[in-house]
């Protein structure tokens, strides 16, 4: 599986920020991008709880109390197959989907099927919800993440064989940690955003443990693509 961390970033690799605002011609490449990659062949896109929340689920958690009380086997579940996924990790169950998917004016993200990432020390109340909702969802790791686990599982079980990395900056770092990200796609606007704001890597830096090499680079509509490839890694 190739991962592509795809993400809008200021010059100094900030995910977070005015910038985001003052200059939306970024924000605007950077949704094109993804659609382009859904509709080159790419099959999902990743991010982390917090991001899945404010994008799509809000914070607002269901009752399950109603769940209490059943025992749920640790085996991975799917409600239908789709042509492109939204995988969530959300180890301690806190995103609470109306529904197995997505439902979004942009067509890169509308009619995705959701995928719940989940340890198996997760609550079984969270797994009564997501059964009811008929949202799917995999086990990778006992107490804690095992990405090797869900790369594997989501080729395997999926098909997915390229997959979009988008955040948040905890999630990139722990992808960049197990060294699974294979490429940067970055539509950068031309500000230092400075301190304050999140990190790409939310804790390292770009160059540190990784080395990578130019794939692409261009000026579009008044910001910057960079696209990297990890050194050594086909294109």
């Amino acid at each position: 599986m190739k991962i592509i961390c795809h993400m809008a970033v200021s010059l100094d690799l900030k995910i977070t920020g005015a910038f985001l605002n003052r200059f939306p011609e970024v924000s605007q490449l950077y949704y094109e991008m993804h659609r382009e990659f859904r509709n080159n062949g790419c099959k999902a896109f990743l991010c982390g709880r917090a991001t899945m929340q404010s994008s799509f689920t809000g914070d607002v958690a269901a009752p399950l109390e109603k769940y209490k009380g059943i025992s749920y086997p640790r085996t991975d579940c799917f409600f239908g197959h789709h042509g492109f996924y939204a995988v969530a990790i959300d180890t301690h169950g806190k995103c609470f989907w109306k529904d197995g998917i997505i439902h979004d004016d942009d067509p890169g993200y509308d009619n995705c099927g959701v995928i719940e990432v989940l340890c198996e020390d997760i609550d079984d109340a969270f797994i009564g919800y997501l059964q009811e909702h008929r949202i799917s969802y995999l086990f990778a790791g006992k107490e804690r993440l095992d990405i090797c686990l869900l790369r594997e599982k989501l080729e395997t079980l999926l098909g997915i064989h390229t997959l979009l990395l988008e955040g948040g900056g905890v999630v990139n770092e722990s992808f960049r940690k197990a060294g699974a990200i294979d490429e940067l796609s970055l539509p950068m606007a031309l500000v230092i955003e400075g301190n304050g704001q999140k990190d790409l890597f939310q804790g390292t830096s770009l160059d540190k443990g990784n080395e990578w090499e130019m794939e692409e680079n261009r000026m579009v509509k008044g910001c910057f693509y960079l696209r990297l490839r990890k050194r050594g890694e086909r294109t």
